[in-house]
């Protein structure tokens, strides 16, 4: 469920690009360091906007680096470092050991159950230091997998309780930017989770798995995915209104394309392979 708060990289300047890869780095690097290799392994685009978003809005201390890593040792690269980077590494721990534990429980995926126990002490190393972000998760992560269980076809409930989650992340600060932050976070977390649901409904029924957009599938039928993009532009609105209040002067140009362009790439993705395989269909 990570990995879709990317920017669109063939709208931004060169210079933007370089700017972006510079916070891309500089989370892997912080993630290296204060986490081991495992820790590295979960970097992903979507942490990395939380890191740019909360260190450009607080204007803190940036340190910057330049240098080849274990990934790219001779292609040198610009690494940024704030204390938002050092933030968003814990939050990208505890989303992915919690999920890890998570998956383990509900299916015994070897491999989730294999790397959430590598970053079991990491995990507890970041509940310690962030108690009420590691509680949400948690809770809420629960309260995901009892709705499942009783097939829970409630859209708003199920993906508000991952916006929840979001939110809490999203607004570490109790201060005059934290409703914004938090219903930004809040509604970018429901078009997530509404977003990965669409994207794995059809494997999903074939599977015989738990997904909530099935049964709303067959109510709409033909109506079903425009209703769908409907609510997605509704969840993203929402969520850029709470973006656009606030005050953001660096890199403004690299967090607009994410908010109104990037985010929609996996979208427009599904809908190409969906286009495809009805393709496939029609002419076998």
């Amino acid at each position: 469920m990570f990995g879709y708060v990317l920017p669109n990289k063939g709208e931004l300047k060169v210079r933007e690009l370089e700017e972006y890869q510079g916070w891309y780095c500089g989370l892997c690097r912080r993630l290296q360091k204060e986490y081991g290799f495992s820790g590295r392994l979960s970097l992903n685009y979507d942490m990395t906007f939380l890191a740019m978003i909360l260190s450009s809005l607080y204007d803190v201390d940036k340190k910057v680096t330049y240098g080849g890593c274990i990934a790219h040792p001779i292609r040198k690269k610009y690494k940024y470092d704030t204390m938002y980077v050092s933030y968003a590494a814990s939050m990208n721990i505890l989303l992915t050991y919690y999920k890890c534990l998570d998956d383990w429980q509900d299916d015994r995926n070897l491999i989730r159950g294999t790397y959430g126990a590598v970053l079991h002490q990491a995990g507890r190393r970041g509940s310690g230091q962030y108690p009420d972000q590691s509680e949400m998760i948690r809770q809420c992560l629960e309260e995901l997998k009892q709705a499942e269980l009783r097939n829970e076809a409630d859209l708003d409930l199920v993906s508000g309780l991952f916006g929840r989650i979001c939110g809490a992340l999203f607004a570490p600060e109790k201060d005059i930017w934290y409703q914004d932050l938090y219903h930004m976070g809040f509604y970018l977390g429901k078009f997530i989770y509404l977003l990965d649901a669409y994207e794995d409904m059809n494997e999903d029924e074939k599977k015989d798995c738990y997904n909530p957009l099935i049964r709303l599938k067959e109510q709409k039928r033909e109506k079903f995915d425009d209703y769908m993009h409907d609510i997605f532009v509704m969840m993203m609105s929402k969520a850029g209104r709470a973006y656009d209040r606030l005050p953001i002067v660096e890199n403004s140009g690299i967090l607009d394309n994410i908010i109104y362009s990037g985010v929609w790439q996996k979208y427009n993705r599904i809908l190409s392979a969906a286009d495809k395989d009805n393709l496939k269909t029609d002419n076998p």
